[in-house]
């Protein structure tokens, strides 16, 4: 058996729809075990009900050592590292060890295709301290590495590092990147810390996993802040109706990716 820690860190946003797919993954394989770790703020989401979380916290900005009311708004790239950092030590106070991480977001929808690629790398032992997977790993953009940031998955001794980001930015100010931005900031302290950020793609998995925005989002470009998002991420309407209309196991099953990309793209965004 292969134990799989999930770190689900950052808002809780769309936790009351995601968890279907969540609370799933223990019924996928025989030979695989995921625990879940979440440290979200605090909303009215009430976690109590939730058994397949292993263990969670739910987090008041003004706990954190980093004033995050005095950073610029719209910048979440404290409000990140910190409870990335908080949920790598809920993880590790539990004394369990594990053979891989995965990191990721509430609103984010796994295709199977993505989990069996993490699934696989993790039984043929590809897992090891000096490297973090993401989906392309880092390119350069405008100057500075960049690094899609929907999930990280890696060696736990890989993330008790990258854990540490938080601190060495925003507390302890021994790295400073040129421009700490989101994306660029996950991407430049990976490289910073000698973690080599590998793209999963390059493995040999094709499909990654898409994002449940609001509906807005996928007006035209410039129409508002955060609009031209492609359609074929879906909008929580078109997610409920999916997940009442197919289930979660068509939801999770190998080959579907596509069709449920062709619902969200042909579909009304509600």
């Amino acid at each position: 058996m292969k134990n799989i820690a999930v770190l689900i860190n950052g808002s809780s946003k769309y936790l009351d729809l995601t968890y279907n797919l969540f609370e799933h993954w223990n019924k996928l394989y025989d030979d695989i075990n995921f625990d879940f770790y979440l440290s979200t703020w605090e909303d009215s989401i009430d976690y109590s009900n939730f058994k397949w979380i292993t263990k969670y916290e739910r987090l008041k900005e003004d706990e954190c050592p980093y004033n995050l009311k005095k950073h610029p708004p719209r910048r979440h790239q404290p409000h990140y590292s910190y409870t990335l950092y908080r949920v790598n030590q809920l993880k590790n106070s539990t004394g369990k060890d594990y053979d891989s991480i995965i990191q990721t977001r509430s609103d984010y929808l796994f295709s199977r295709e993505l989990l069996d690629c993490l699934v696989s790398l993790t039984k043929g032992k590809k897992v090891i301290p000096n490297i973090i997977f993401s989906g392309h790993g880092s390119d350069v953009h405008n100057g500075n590495l960049w690094t899609g940031d929907y999930f990280f998955f890696g060696h736990p001794k890989a993330f008790d590092k990258f854990s540490e980001m938080f601190v060495d930015i925003f507390t302890k100010g021994i790295f400073t990147p040129d421009k700490i931005l989101m994306h660029t900031m996950q991407a430049e302290y990976l490289n910073y810390r000698r973690i080599y950020n590998c793209g999963v793609f390059q493995d040999g998995c094709h499909f990654q996993g898409l994002l449940i925005r609001e509906p807005m989002r996928f007006d035209p470009v410039g129409a508002h802040t955060d609009s031209g998002w492609p359609t074929k991420h879906p909008s929580p309407y078109q997610f409920k109706k999916i997940l009442r209309d197919k289930g979660v196991d068509w939801l999770l099953s190998l080959n579907n990716y596509k069709k449920f990309i062709d619902i969200f793209e042909t579909t009304v965004k509600e």
